[in-house]
Order: C-alpha cells, then structure tokens, then sequence
C-alpha cells in the first residue's frame, strides 16, 4: 500500500497536527488551516533525487494567484511516521476546504458550482504545471472567489503501486490508461474532473479494484441504478441537469466526441446552467415560460416534497390560477403555503383574492351548489386571512374581503364592512373606486337604490377627475367604468322592471 492509513494516518495526524483531507493524484493530503498549512505525503520510495530537485525548486517560484505557494516544511522534506518515510510537500494556504469536502457534502447546487470553478481554472493550471496535469478532488483547495491547485511538477501519473493504492484514484484514470492505449481525444485532466463532476450527480462505486478495472476499462465506472443517485427526484427531470449529466456520460463513456473532449469551459458553462436550474423556481418558471404550465405545477409538487418552500407554494398557486384556470388547486397550495410560514402576508392576501373572485363569479352560486362546510372553509380561510394581514395591508385587501361577504349574500355585514374601510378617520377615500363600487352593490342588492345611485354618482365624479389630471393608470380607470356601467344597467334594468310592474 502506498497511501496513508490506518496506524500511520494517525501518527502523521498527531505529529503534523493536521486532519486528513482526502487521497491526491500523487500522495494523500492533509489540512491544518489553523497554521494556514495544507501539507501532501508521498512515500519516498516513489520519488526520485530529481524529483526532489523539482520540488525544492518550486519553493523558490514566483507566486500565482491559482496555485498555492510552495513552501519549506517546518521539520524538513522527508519525514517518518510510524515507521515510514515520506517525501513532505508543504504548502500555505488558510483554506479549510477542498474541492473533496465540497462534493462530498454540500447541497447539489453548490457542489456543481465548486466543480465549474475548478473546470475554469484548468487551462491556468496547465499553463503553471503543464498540460498533463491531474487534480484529484483533494487536490484543489476552496478559498475566497477562486479554487487553488495544490500543485507538483508536471510528473505525469504516479506509479501503478500508488494508482491502484485507492479505488478513488483508480477511478480517475480514463479508459484508454487503464486499457495501456494512448490518450487520444480525452486528455486525463478534463477526464478526472470529468468524473468528479459526475461524483456531484451519483455515487462513486465501491468495488473491488478488480471489478472497478473492468468498469473503467468499459467506461462504465458509475451505473446509473437510482440507488446510486445524489439528487432528489425532482431534478433528475429538469432539462438541463439531464442535459449536462449526459455530456458527462460522452466524457467519461466508452468513447467522446473530439470535438469538445478537450474544451473545459462548455462543460463548464454547461454545469453552470444545470446549477440554475436546480433551484426549483428558476425550473418552474422555465416550464411556465416554455408553454408548459401543467408540468410546472408537476414539477413545483415534486420538488415540495423534499422542502415545503414558501416562495415555491406561492409560484404554484400563482400558475394554477393563472394558467391552469384552477382556482382550488391555488387554494390548497396556499394553505400549505401559510402553514411553512404563518408570519408572512403574501398567502393571506393570494387566498382572499381567490376566494373574493370565486363569490364574484358566482355570486352565491357557489353556496347553492355545495355542501355548507365547503363554503363554511372558504369563509373561515377569507377571515382568518384577512385578520392575520398586517393592518397596514388590510385596507389593500379590504375589497377582496367585501366580495366575499357580498358571494355569501352577508349584504349588512358587507355594508358595514365596507363602510368602515372607506373612512380614513372621519375622511372618506373616493379614491378607492373598488370599494366605492362595493358599497354601492351592497346598497342595490340591499334594495337602497337611491343610496346605490348616489355611490355610483360620486364614482362617476372621481373617475372623471383622475381622468382629467392623470392621477390613475388608464387601464385601471378602464376596468372601475367597465363597472360602474355595470352597476348603472343593473340599476336602470331595477327601476324599468319596478315601472312596469
């Protein structure tokens, strides 16, 4: 065995006080960020004098912004744990995590986002070390805003002792390698990073390293067996990340297209897009905009079962009563909507609109057509929403509060209702046309005809002054005359039935 384990792990962590962090493409790496150190084992035996030479060489380089510095070990190059040696690359850096961390432990959006900045800063790399590097995950450090290599000379693949030491290295390594066939079209270093990024979508296999050879050699080192994924459900069906885990397939597969096999960036820039798209709003509204409201409504479902997201719920509910015409698939949404966070407003105002325009349309039929707690819940939901807006809110909502008085036929409770949200202490807001012509229809239905004509009076009178000084948007003027006039009929229609009777 040519990595550290085991007994020797140990040691190397109590002398080095230092926390393994992963196995490297050469060597296995370790953290100490407390003394802004990271710090790779090499067996001795597996260095030569001149590599030794290449590695003192490159404490004296010029620093670069995309590799750690190089520096001298505190105790010497070459060091024994538990009865080993080992060739100590040191290296300064504050960094806490790596890329290894990165993919093993956060949430698929962000892990995704860790390997495109890598994938970016490949072509850096190749220019500092040279274009055969390799960066195993624990090779490459998270600090600040970009990713740092922890780099050796341009060696070239470790020996077949340390290649086969760790089914993770093993299974970095392309096809051809393990087939003793030249490189061809896929470079290694796109290739290992290649396979990380799938690492961020399915589980790397745990065979033996027999088994793993045979698999790698086929291109086939993940399987695509869903106990082996890392996404939830959902995601698994968005476009892009399909479209993205595909390209990875082409990359790590029994063959690749040329034409990409060595372009960092598109993969890059493909991660990027599957990365925006696996927040469930962004592919929700995606869906929507694309013509596909229904399957937006599916997806925004799936996608709650792993999270009850409030700004998600009021998505959903939005298209269902926008777009799919459903206004009590809107109201289930809602109410799970208020139940993630009862502290918030939105819900409450979404549920009394839809509920006031659902007693609009109907106008009562809705009570006459179902089952008294059908409307009883409609009408507890309209007041409990109502009462939990913030009162600063309540005089927005107050119309949609009215027309669900007024759907139930509750004309004085209306009435009153109305009355009072008109009045600003003892001023009466004109200005608020909906309520005007609310207060006006409970007087009508009410059977106060003259009280109704004189509310429909004063509307008419406010809708011609905001007309005159560009107070108000036309289109809102528009829809206040389009109900006025509906209001004058009715009256008109009242009075002529009155005459001839």
């Amino acid at each position: 065995m040519t990595t550290v384990d085991g007994d020797c792990r140990k040691a190397v962590e109590e002398e080095l006080d230092a926390e393994y962090a992963g196995v490297g493409w050469w060597g296995s790496l370790y953290r100490a960020p407390r003394r802004r150190r990271w710090y790779r084992l090499v067996p001795v035996e597996e260095i030569s004098g001149q590599q030794r030479s290449e590695l003192a060489a490159w404490q004296a380089r010029p620093r670069r912004p995309d590799l750690a510095p190089v520096v001298p070990g505190e105790r010497g190059d070459q060091r024994q744990f538990a009865g080993r040696w080992f060739q100590v690359v040191c290296y300064e850096t504050d960094a806490r995590r790596s890329l290894a961390d990165a993919i093993a432990e956060d949430e698929p959006a962000d892990r995704v986002a860790s390997v495109a900045d890598v994938l970016r800063a490949l072509p850096g790399w190749r220019d500092a070390v040279g274009p055969g590097v390799v960066a195993l995950p624990a090779d490459v450090v998270l600090a600040g805003h970009r990713p740092l290599l922890l780099p050796l000379p341009g060696w070239g693949p470790p020996s077949l002792r340390q290649v086969f030491a760790d089914p993770e290295r093993l299974a970095h390594l392309t096809p051809e390698a393990v087939r003793g066939l030249p490189i061809g079209d896929r470079t290694p270093g796109l290739y290992a990073l290649g396979v990380a990024a799938r690492h961020c979508f399915e589980a790397l296999p745990d065979d033996d390293t027999g088994r793993l050879l045979q698999r790698i050699a086929c291109g086939t080192v993940f399987t695509d067996q869903p106990r082996d994924g890392r996404l939830p459900s959902w995601m698994r069906k968005v476009e892009p990340v399909r479209a993205v885990r595909e390209q990875l397939r082409d990359l790590t597969g029994r063959q690749v297209a040329g034409d990409h096999a060595d372009d960092p960036s598109r993969l890059a820039n493909a991660l990027d897009e599957a990365r925006r798209a696996m927040d469930p709003l962004a592919a929700v509204r995606s869906l929507r905009a694309g013509g596909e409201p229904r399957a937006a409504v599916g997806l925004a479902h799936a996608a709650l079962v792993d999270r009850p997201r409030y700004d998600l719920l009021l998505l959903a509910a939005e298209i269902a009563r926008d777009d799919l015409r459903e206004p009590l698939e809107a109201l289930s949404l809602l109410e799970r909507a208020v139940q993630a966070d009862p502290g918030r407003s939105e819900a409450y105002a979404e549920q009394l609109s839809i509920i006031g325009g659902l007693w609009s349309v109907l106008q009562g039929r809705l009570a006459r057509a179902t089952d008294n707690s059908f409307t009883q819940r409609l009408d507890a939901t309209a007041r409990t929403a109502f009462d939990r807006l913030p009162p600063d809110r309540r005089v927005d909502q107050a119309h949609d509060m009215a027309r669900c008085l007024i759907g139930q036929g509750r004309l004085d409770e209306a009435n009153t209702f109305v009355h009072r949200w008109l009045h600003d202490g003892k001023t009466l807001m004109w200005w608020r046309f909906d309520l005007m012509l609310d207060y006006a229809e409970t007087f009508l239905l009410l059977g106060h005809d003259d009280a109704a004509a004189q509310v429909a009076g004063e509307v008419r009178k406010g809708l011609r002054r905001v007309r005159e000084n560009g107070e108000m948007n036309p289109a809102e003027i528009h829809a206040h005359g389009m109900r006025l006039a509906d209001l004058d009929q009715r009256l008109l229609q009242k009075r002529n039935r009155e005459t001839s009777a």
